[in-house]
């Protein structure tokens, strides 16, 4: 035994010794290029790694990488990257002399070859098993495109955009499967360069003039879309559940451009553009207004004392205060780098008029893409760094009115036999006519427009810093910084001498807001070989979140000179009580990802997150949030070749998903002032601090459960290609307020709870079809249809029968609402009394029924019994349905040697809206308030005292077909140059068939859920004609 022992102990010594040896004479070297087999470019961050060994490298800029010091023998090489076919080659390694070898690498086939970004990573299209949609950005950027939002329009299955008006830089409601939540916040979570950014209203909402003031404009008007590479849509629970509490809504990936490396690039572009109202509203002008009142006097119903008191003007008041609106944009970008270091550097300055006189937005945006490798391509740094500076001018208009009003109001009812203008007798100057000054029904429209200032600016910074380092060639650590940080003011002046101002003296105000949001992102990534058919990888990360918002505001009326406007608030004798905020919270975060392929065939995704959010309850703060999904690529099957596609994949998911998109402290107990609690200490008046909320120490998420099932589709070798989804998902724990029992003297019997459930079922289909190549002729055409069928239903709402919604606006409509929301009903019914016509003297009718209710006051039958002009509340029924009953875009793209034309067509079909508009100016009794109406009401038989009573009648078809925009391109490079140029003119909004007789039947007055499908003064949509170029250096 010793014998053996020491001959083992031997050997063994005798090859650690030998080793070195060997090291030092029979060593060699592997260096190599990696292109792309369709461009014939390099290819950067392409793995290569000796299979069997920890050793490895990463592609350089110029596609080359080295492996050196390797032992003498046959070495296999790995080489692989997402989205291409992976190589395997045996190469020698010769001591003391370098192997240089070339790999050509080939992209996947046909649609499923493309690289998908999804939450914190990318994937190859083919092993993608969530239900995703990927947006060119490039073709998407047509005409006059403000912010992101806009590109995504029409152009992905399942993703709804809905403009709150035509106002420039107008918010936007962006639906990706229908909204869920009541209460909280329907929109996506949006991502750039992988930091979440926050989706606030930057700056504050404007003084209303007799009504709520107009939706704030969109916040992500800071993000100049001709920086966008990509836009990635997740919509099912297997694709967003990494982003758990945020992801309930959908997520959209946002990926900017980078630099190359090689020669530095410079590119400018330009256009301008000319925008005009795209409809107008119908009211009586002059001469209609003087021969309505005269056949009035004929009747009997008006006085002719009317007559004479009407002026000699034929002012349309409309046309007044609308105008050609002009725009600019300017793009200048400037790419390069080498090996090591690439950047991308862009400037951008947009100044759009509105159509209506007075209002506007402005850009000026700068943003710096970089990224620097080391270490042999094994460790490596990014930045991306943007600021904006955004201004807006706004137009004192409304979305709820009553006795006063904004400009579209006034537009509506002023006299239109008034002039704009008058000569003062005494001074012999020109001034607006107006009937009176102070609080008044009716104002000079474009008085008000004119002298109104209403300005709002925000700066807003994005960055963030992301670094990666390979610590083997399968594992790689990553660390991302990220803040969003913005800072608002919204400054508003109203003269003392104005039609509005001079009620209060003259009124200024200033507001502020500050919105900040800092991420931190740590990962792990793991990617192991496990042989040629398998394939492994799995991502842990940790992400924390701060949020912390404050806003100010203070007023001061009464002002002796309007010299200073709103620049030195203590010149007003009035000053009233400033009003702060703050609210902060935090998001804490852990989850994971794993992705298993086999054969390129069959692939399982399994998604695990948990969150904490200081927005809830002590007993609710923690959730986590599963996924599991997988994918078959059954045309790869021995029998899928006998099928009828060049390619068919199946895709199955389920996932659960959370929102958290609600203010903080909403589970907390609150103290507020309250006027009415009132109390005397010594000889003074205080006001007293009441309770205003209820504590809920339970409240916790919304939760959604989705499942998802599809068919990746590809026919005539990817010719036709396309996919076919249905989803299922239910969201419970909605976040209602619900009446409590209350005790003593509490002041608040209310609480916000977890209660009730909603259900989302829809089928989406999209298809991409290559209509026409040839090669020779230099003309190719492709198509591209995405539609889709979503049916909403509310499962219950607890304690609670309905609840009623959309607060209809217009004189005598307090308390009045248009929709309610009804276990077995989609969110956004109308409810109300249906319209029978008119009686013999002009009155509205209306249908009434005889109810039948059981012992707790549940309906159970309901039975025709007639009409009557004086229906009760048991005649309310259901009279129309917000949702759309399918969406569809169509788009097309073609070419034809330098020329280039693209077009998209939008269409809604089976949607009411809510005429507001109409029900408040459809009416012939303004007349007798000295007030105009819409011409369509003189073929009414309305007698002119009926008022105004919400039903049927003002509940429109608002679906429509839109040809969204067309463009028109001509390519050519520069006579003695290699610099292309591009030539292109664009039309947006260029045709609209509607039933709907508003201005427009995709603008609404409310970005919630819960009051969707309400027109009521908006802002018009323009129709614009675009000419621009741009050039490459």
């Amino acid at each position: 035994m010793k014998l053996i022992r020491g001959l083992m102990a031997a050997a063994v010594g005798g090859l650690i010794m030998a080793n070195p040896v060997q090291a030092q004479g029979a060593r060699g070297a592997i260096s190599g290029r990696v292109i792309d087999s369709t461009s014939q470019l390099p290819m950067q961050s392409v793995t290569v790694t000796i299979e069997g060994t920890q050793r490895g490298a990463i592609t350089r800029v110029d596609g080359g990488f080295q492996l050196a010091d390797l032992p003498a023998g046959t070495a296999r090489l790995r080489v692989t990257r997402i989205g291409y076919t992976p190589q395997v080659r045996d190469v020698a390694v010769v001591p003391g002399q370098t192997a240089n070898v070339r790999f050509t690498m080939q992209s996947v086939a046909a649609n499923l070859g493309a690289v998908v970004v999804t939450g914190y990573g990318s994937q190859r299209r083919e092993a993608v098993t969530g239900s995703v949609a990927t947006i060119n950005a490039e073709e998407a950027n047509v005409g006059v495109i403000a912010n992101p939002t806009a590109l995504l329009a029409g152009r992905a299955a399942g993703v709804n955009v809905t403009l709150n008006s035509g106002e420039p830089g107008a918010g936007a409601q962006i639906r990706i499967r229908g909204g869920t939540s009541i209460s909280a916040s329907n929109d996506p979570l949006y991502v750039i360069d992988g930091v979440p950014l926050q989706n606030n209203e930057s700056e504050a909402r404007g003084f209303g003039i007799g009504g709520s003031p107009a939706l704030g404009r969109n916040p992500l008007n800071a993000i100049n879309p001709s920086d966008i590479a990509t836009v990635t849509v997740l919509k099912d629970a297997a694709a967003t559940a990494i982003y758990g509490s945020r992801g309930a809504n959908g997520v959209v990936l946002i990926e900017t451009k980078k630099g190359r490396g090689g020669s530095a690039t410079m590119e400018y572009e330009t256009f301008i553009a000319g925008s005009r109202a795209a409809n107008s509203l119908e009211f009586l002008d002059g001469n209609q207004y003087r021969a309505f009142i005269q056949s009035q006097i004929a009747k009997g119903t008006l006085p002719a004392s009317r007559l004479t008191s009407q002026g000699n003007a034929n002012t349309d008041w409309e046309k007044e205060t609308q105008r050609t609106g002009y725009s600019q944009n300017h793009n200048l970008a400037f790419a390069g780098g080498n090996q090591s270091t690439t950047f991308r550097a862009s400037l951008n300055l947009l100044d759009q008029q509105g159509v209506v006189i007075s209002n506007g937005f402005q850009r000026l945006q700068a943003r710096l893409n970089g990224n620097h490798e080391a270490l042999n391509g094994r460790l490596r740094i990014g930045l991306n760094l943007s600021s904006s500076r955004i201004d807006n001018d706004y137009l004192p208009f409304e979305n709820t009115g009553g006795f006063e009003g904004g400009v579209f109001q006034n537009n509506a009812v002023f006299n239109p036999t008034r002039p704009v203008f008058v000569i003062d007798p005494v001074t012999k100057a020109q001034q607006y006519y107006e009937i009176g000054l102070g609080r008044q029904s009716v104002r000079n429209p474009v008085a008000l427009a004119r002298q109104t200032i209403d300005e709002g600016n925000t700066l807003r910074t994005l960055a963030n810093i992301t670094s990666s380092l390979q610590i083997f060639p399968s594992l790689i650590a990553q660390l991302n910084v990220g803040t969003d940080r913005s800072n608002g003011q919204r400054n508003v002046y109203l003269p003392k001498g104005g039609s509005v101002g001079s009620e209060f003296g003259g009124l200024a105000q200033q507001a502020q807001r500050s919105l900040s949001n800092q991420t931190l992102q740590s990962l792990l990534t793991w990617s192991p070989t496990v042989g040629n058919d398998a394939e492994f990888d799995i991502v842990g990360g940790y992400e924390y979140t701060d949020f912390d918002n404050t806003d100010f505001s203070a007023q001061t009326r009464s002002f002796t000179t309007d010299a200073f406007t709103f620049n030195n608030l203590g010149a007003g004798a009035q000053p009233q009580i400033p009003q702060s905020y703050q609210e902060q919270s935090r998001l804490v975060s852990f989850f994971t990802r794993a992705n298993v392929g086999y054969k390129n065939r069959y692939f399982v995704t399994g998604v695990l997150r948990r969150d904490g959010s200081s927005r809830f309850g002590d007993a609710n703060k923690w959730a986590v949030f599963p996924a599991i999904s997988g994918s078959w690529l059954i045309s790869d099957e021995s029998f899928g070749k006998s099928l009828p596609f060049s390619q068919l994949k199946l895709r199955v998911g389920y996932g659960l998903q959370g929102n958290q998109a609600v203010g903080p402290y909403q589970s907390l107990a609150s103290l507020a002032p309250d006027g009415g609690a009132r109390y005397v200490f010594g000889n003074n008046v205080f006001t007293g601090i009441v309770p205003n909320q209820n504590p809920n120490p339970l409240l916790k998420w919304e939760q959604s459960a989705q499942s998802n099932i599809a068919f990746d589709y590809g026919i005539a070798n990817g010719r036709f290609s396309g996919s076919l989804e249905y989803y299922n998902k239910k969201t419970t724990d909605l976040l209602l307020t619900v009446p409590i029992s209350q005790t003593g003297s509490a002041f608040v019997a209310t609480q916000l709870q977890n209660i009730g459930a909603v259900q989302n079922r829809g089928l989406e289909f999209s298809l991409d079809a290559r209509m026409y190549e040839r090669a020779g002729k230099g003309l190719n055409l492709t198509s591209g249809l995405v539609l889709s069928v979503e049916r909403n239903k509310v499962l219950n709402l607890g304690p609670a029968d309905f609840i009623e919604t959309g607060g209809v606006s217009g004189q005598g409509q307090s308390g009045v609402n248009a929709q309610r929301i009804i276990p077995g009903q989609p969110i956004g019914t109308f409810y109300g009394f249906e319209f029978a016509g008119f009686n013999t003297a002009g009155a509205q009718e209306f249908n009434t029924y005889t109810v039948t209710r059981d012992a707790k006051g549940k309906e159970t039958s309901r039975v025709l019994k007639g009409k009557s002009t004086s229906p009760n509340a048991d005649d309310k029924v259901i009279i129309g349905n917000a949702n759309p009953t399918f969406s569809l875009g169509l788009r097309s793209n073609a070419t034809w040697k330098g020329f280039d034309a693209s077009w998209l067509w939008r269409a809604e079909q089976g949607r009411d809206v809510f005429n507001n508009t109409a029900l408040v100016y459809a009416t012939k009794a303004n007349v007798t308030q000295d007030k105009n109406f819409l011409a369509s009401a003189l073929s009414s038989p309305e007698s002119l005292t009926e008022p105004s009573q919400y039903s049927s009648r003002y509940v429109e078809n608002g679906s429509f077909v839109r040809l969204q925009n067309v463009t028109v391109g001509y390519s050519f490079n520069l006579p003695r140059t290699a610099r292309p140029v591009r030539l292109y003119v664009s039309g947006d909004n260029l045709l609209l068939f509607t039933p709907y007789t508003g201005y427009d039947p995709e603008v609404f007055i409310d970005a919630g859920l819960a009051s969707r499908g309400m027109d009521y003064l908006s802002y018009p949509r323009a129709r614009t004609f675009t000419s621009g170029f741009r050039i490459q250096f």
